[in-house]
């Protein structure tokens, strides 16, 4: 059984290359497997989701590490997300609860790895050290032209210019989800994602949510974290937001899926096809169910409410 996925979140979403020199720093290592690749222009961003046992993960991370500091100079790097660093975030995802102990131990032997070649961070999430910093928003606050006032206080390893930093923890598996509207404004889409995110009061629970523009799929997006599942599907999100948007005087035009999902997210459907169709998943790029589903890749995980 994989045991262990990682969902790591790289600053470079531009160059084929270089994006191809990061995933085979990861496709080099035994007993890993490269699920997907999802690279984002605007976001100036790359999602590569991996599985597999302790070892191979902690070598597959820290070999991305590695890759990152070499090939992305964050001192020139600019995109519409928010970022700290080359491996902005590691985060490591317990897919049993046998492996929850293993992913903790992944996630402090990661962490000496990244640091024995200079690179340093802060742990997150459920690995936090300092509370405030179960919060990713927390982490990345002042975002990497923040870093050196902050870097002194690293959990672990050292501050290069070059690199950034890394926030690197264990956290429950969450639904990165981004909903496409046709409006350019960008202060539309603020808003909307002000409305829907959980710390408003009439937010929705277990989501957060900024607004950006979007040029590379020609309209703006509010993308969204659902961090948990139990309490908020993507449909509720999806309709959630088409209420808000309809009300400001413009519509959506379908959604996008930033990695795999699992299949619990679409318990509102009959079958995951549905889905697709009403959350327009297809409307702007290809969306493969046989591939994109989390449970169809590794049939031997659940990936029931617990997780």
């Amino acid at each position: 059984m994989s045991g262990l996925e990682c969902v790591a979140n790289v600053s470079e979403g531009r160059q084929p290359n270089v994006i191809a020199r990061l995933r085979a720093s990861i496709e080099c290592i035994p007993g890993v497997s490269l699920l997907h690749v999802d690279s984002g222009y605007d976001a100036h961003r790359t999602v590569f989701t991996f599985v597999g046992a302790e070892d191979a993960m902690v070598a597959a991370v820290v070999s991305l590490g590695k890759a990152c500091a070499e090939l992305i100079d964050m001192r020139g790097h600019s995109g519409n997300h928010p970022r700290i660093g080359a491996l902005d975030v590691c985060p490591l995802i317990a897919l049993s609860p046998e492996a929850e102990l293993a992913a903790d131990r992944a996630v402090n032997r990661i962490a000496t790895g990244l640091a024995s070649i200079g690179l340093g961070g802060w742990f997150y999430a459920q690995s936090a050290k300092q509370e405030y910093y179960q919060d990713l928003a927390e982490v990345r606050r002042g975002e990497y032209e923040g870093l050196p006032a902050r870097a002194m206080s690293f959990d672990f390893g050292s501050y290069d210019a070059r690199f950034g930093a890394v926030a690197l923890g264990k956290r429950p598996l969450l639904l990165a989800y981004n909903i496409n509207v046709h409006s350019r404004e960008v202060g539309l889409v603020r808003e909307v994602a002000r409305r829907i995110r959980q710390k408003n009061p009439h937010g929705l629970p277990g989501v957060r949510a900024i607004g950006w523009d979007c040029p590379a799929f020609s309209c703006s997006q509010v993308s969204c974290n659902i961090v948990d599942l139990n309490q908020c599907s993507p449909k509720q999100l999806f309709d959630r937001v088409q209420e808000e948007v309809h009300s400001l005087g413009s519509s959506l035009m379908g959604s996008e899926l930033i990695g795999l999902a699992p299949l619990y997210a679409f318990r509102d459907f009959e079958h995951v096809e549905a889905a697709v169709n009403y959350l327009g998943l297809d409307s702007v790029e290809s969306f493969n169910i046989s591939e994109r589903i989390l449970d169809y890749r590794i049939p031997s995980v659940s990936t029931s409410p617990h997780l």
